[in-house]
Parts: structure tokens; C-alpha cells; sequence
């Protein structure tokens, strides 16, 4: 809120008082949690897809990851997401006021898959997020990585990071369970995925390159 007398706005107070405290905090969060050795700053670049330098600028405190990194750092590092909902669950974060609802909640499922289209999307052109970092997990042996669709590419990059059915391409992209299944079948024709496991608690899984 704006202060009723002066023109200046209230400073932010903490670790979000300025870059040079964050770049600070975030910094000793990441050498508790993986140390500054060479093997360090090697799982941050796989943890984050971020330069050898970035990573040492992190580490080192000259500057703090910026917010695609950020986020990746809080969906793969325990501690810097323990960090994250150490702010949001502060005295300074806004409290919700109601619910959300679900329309909010399929918009978001929405946004995400959006969002991993763009990346897959990205990867497949050849561009490159940082000038300095050069991609090294694009798939090798695909004949032609093109001739499948978004959900397909999309449903890959789930598998990857956890697990993911059908049910989860029905909902994230609003289409029958009989055409996310026919996805599946295709990917799994490809030879591209597997199913391991019982039939209840197994999960699919990309096959080795």
C-alpha cells in the first residue's frame, strides 16, 4: 500500500530487499545443499539447463537465478523449494481469499502445458535459452521427431520428469480418453516409450537412447 504522506513507496524488507541480498541468500542455499566443488556446479547446469558460468555466478553470489531458472530450481532443489514456501508462507505474502476454483485450476493445467509445448517446440528449432550453453539431451535415434503431435511431444517431456497416463493427456489438452490412448499407442509403436510394471501401479518410461 502507498504510504499516506510522501512520495516514496515502502522498501521491501529481507531477502527481497534487493538483488545483492538475494544473489547472497540464494547463493549459500545452493553450497549447503550441493557444496562448491566442480561436481556442484555440473548437477545445478543438469538440475537447471543453465551455463557452467551461470551456475558459478549463482554460487558465488554475483547475481541470482533469474525467474525460469528460479523456477526450475524450486521444482528440482528440496531446499531452495523449502525457501520459496518459507516466502510465500510469510508475513509479508498476501493472504488468498477464496478458493481457487476449477476453471482457475484448468486454466493453470493449461498455461503448463503451454508453457512445455514452447520449450519442446524450442528445442526441436534448435534455439537456445542461454548464448553459452549448448543442448546435449536431444533425442538421437527419432527418424522423424516431427511427424508427432504437441500432446505426443508433451506427454515425452511428463514421462521424463514423473509419471503420466492418458487420463493426464485427456484432461491437460480437453480430448477424449480414446484419442489420448491412440497417442500412447503410437509413441509406444515408435518405439520411443515402454510400459513397466503391473498393469495398476506400473508407469511408462521413455526407452534408452
Amino acid at each position: 500500500m502507498l504510504p499516506k504522506k510522501g512520495r516514496k513507496l515502502p522498501l521491501w524488507k529481507g531477502v527481497l530487499g534487493g538483488r545483492e541480498i538475494y544473489a547472497r541468500t540464494i547463493a549459500e542455499l545452493l553450497r549447503k545443499e550441493h557444496g562448491d566443488s566442480h561436481r556442484a556446479i555440473k548437477q545445478l547446469m543438469r538440475q537447471t539447463d543453465a551455463s557452467e558460468r551461470t551456475v558459478k555466478h549463482w554460487l558465488s553470489g554475483q547475481h541470482g537465478p533469474d525467474t525460469v531458472y528460479f523456477l526450475r530450481l524450486v521444482v528440482s532443489s528440496p531446499v531452495i523449494r523449502a525457501f520459496f514456501l518459507g516466502l510465500i508462507e510469510s508475513p509479508l505474502a498476501t493472504p488468498p481469499t477464496e478458493a481457487v476454483d476449477r476453471i482457475s485450476l484448468a486454466r493453470a493445467r493449461e498455461a503448463y502445458a503451454s508453457g512445455e509445448i514452447a520449450g519442446g517446440d524450442t528445442a526441436a528449432h534448435g534455439l537456445k535459452t542461454d548464448p553459452n550453453h549448448v543442448r546435449k539431451s536431444d533425442p538421437k535415434n527419432v527418424p522423424d521427431q516431427f511427424a508427432f503431435n504437441k500432446r505426443q511431444r508433451w506427454f515425452l517431456n511428463r514421462i521424463t520428469e514423473g509419471r503420466c497416463n492418458a487420463r493426464e493427456i485427456a484432461t491437460a489438452w480437453t480430448v477424449s480418453l480414446k484419442t489420448a490412448r491412440r497417442d500412447i499407442a503410437a509413441l509406444k509403436e515408435a518405439g520411443l516409450i515402454n510400459y513397466v510394471g503391473s498393469r495398476r501401479k506400473g508407469r511408462y518410461r521413455r526407452v534408452p537412447e
